[in-house]
């Protein structure tokens, strides 16, 4: 039911491009056979057809294409002959008018299954009320929603009615269900929707709930930080996004815990949410990233290296002695996506007396892709400690090297530059 629905919705979308498409091949028709072959009469039955579309999927509203679709007719009319004729204007006309009947019709129609799904919903309602018995009502309760049209009871913000809707079997209705109580973003709807994330839920219905809860907003944030720890890992990363999206700092700390997560994608979903919340994730992520265990740290660097704040920068330039290669390798890749923003502090770096933290720098810069990287590489090896300057050397080498051959694809030449070390190296 619910990729039925989902495939409706899809179609649905496609609606305004079938017509525009629809209206371009009757103008090129209008152009290329009234125009320039002088064919005045059969090709313009095709114009018929967008009108006819128009006015099933848009009503009245259809008559916009009617009058574009007449107005060329008349114009191919007048330059094909040199006058607007009575037959191109009735012809004009009909499209028209045929557009603004069949819109009528079509919106009448609409009207009336509104006024239908209405009765049938009072009377669902009614009968739920005057049952006697308590399971009785139970029962006409939970099929309600079946009766109900779910745009109905979201246009009257029937908010306990669409929490009913969230519980019908019916996975197509659910999923509607979520979305309305989304848009209408009534806190009252929280527990609900709280219910549909962590419940035994198709997926598509746990991440509209997921969307629902985000539109919610800050009443959803102690809901979503306890569901961090929902034993099932698609309820903790699902959570983990929204709370990134909500942008409420409460949920700062719970997602650095959650870096240490035994599933690695609700480990990487967590560091993804931790960039979304900004700068005010800094404090939190600095405080990981030089004390957590290993995957903590990891997860750290990864969230910082998203997020363009000079704190994150001298965070990660603090963790580039970290003794664990796999964290070194993240905290360098961080720097390096930071790009601009970590430039000169790496140069800085470059200063220090400690090999690891040395070598880190001059490796984020050289993954930076800073046109000047290599000059400033240049001429810290001249500078360095005997024992590093082999290894800065070949960091310079290798991002020569690979400057020159992506040069070589692009048919260009690095002037100044040449493999050849440095008169001060050893």
């Amino acid at each position: 039911m619910a990729f039925s629905d989902i495939r409706m919705e899809s179609f649905r979308n496609y609606r305004m491009p079938v017509i525009l498409l629809l209206v371009v091949i009757s103008i090129l028709l209008e152009i290329v056979l009234h125009w320039y072959l002088g064919i005045s009469v059969a090709f313009s039955h095709f114009f018929y057809i967008p009108v006819v579309l128009a006015a099933v999927w848009y009503g009245k509203r259809a008559v916009l294409v009617a009058i574009i679709l007449g107005i060329a007719h008349l114009a191919g009319t007048y330059f094909s002959i040199g006058f607007i004729d009575t037959v191109a204007l009735l012809r004009a006309m009909m499209f028209i008018v045929i557009a603004l009947v069949l819109g009528a019709i079509t919106d009448l129609m609409k009207k009336e299954q509104e006024q239908i799904i209405n009765k049938v919903t009072d009377a669902a309602f009614s009968a739920g009320l005057n049952e006697g018995s308590t399971r009785g009502m139970q029962g006409r309760k939970s099929r309600i929603p079946s009766f109900a049209s779910v745009k109905t009871m979201s246009e009257r913000r029937d908010i306990p009615g669409l929490i009913r809707a969230l519980k019908n079997r019916d996975q197509a209705v659910q999923y509607q269900a979520a979305e309305a109580l989304g848009n209408i973003g009534d806190a009252s709807a929280t527990e609900a929707l709280m219910d549909a994330l962590t419940g035994d839920q198709y997926s598509g219905i746990r991440w509209k709930a997921a969307e629902a809860l985000g539109k919610i907003g800050a009443p959803a944030v102690p809901h979503l930080i306890q569901a961090l720890k929902n034993p099932d890992e698609d309820v903790r990363w699902k959570a983990a996004v929204t709370l990134g999206e909500i942008g409420d700092l409460q949920a700062a700390d719970p997602l650095v815990d959650l870096l240490g997560d035994e599933d690695r994608f609700v480990r990487s979903r967590a560091a993804y949410a931790l960039g979304l919340l900004g700068s005010g994730a800094v404090a939190p992520l600095t405080r990981a990233l030089l004390n957590g265990s290993i995957e903590i740290r990891r997860g750290a660097a990864a969230a910082l290296g998203t997020i363009r704040d000079p704190n994150a920068v001298e965070a990660l330039i603090q963790a580039l002695g970290d003794p664990v290669d796999e964290v070194w390798q993240d905290v360098i890749g961080a720097l390096s996506r930071l790009g601009e923003l970590s430039y000169h502090p790496l140069v800085n770096a470059l200063r220090s007396h400690e090999r690891r933290s040395l070598e880190g720098a001059a490796l984020a810069l050289a993954g930076s892709g800073a046109p000047e990287a290599v000059s400033t590489l240049t001429s810290a090896i001249d500078t360095a400690d005997p024992e590093i300057r082999p290894v800065l050397q070949s960091i310079v080498n290798e991002v020569m090297a690979r400057q020159n051959r992506q040069s070589s694809r692009n048919g260009e030449e690095l002037p100044g530059f040449s493999t050849k070390e440095p008169s001060g190296s050893s």
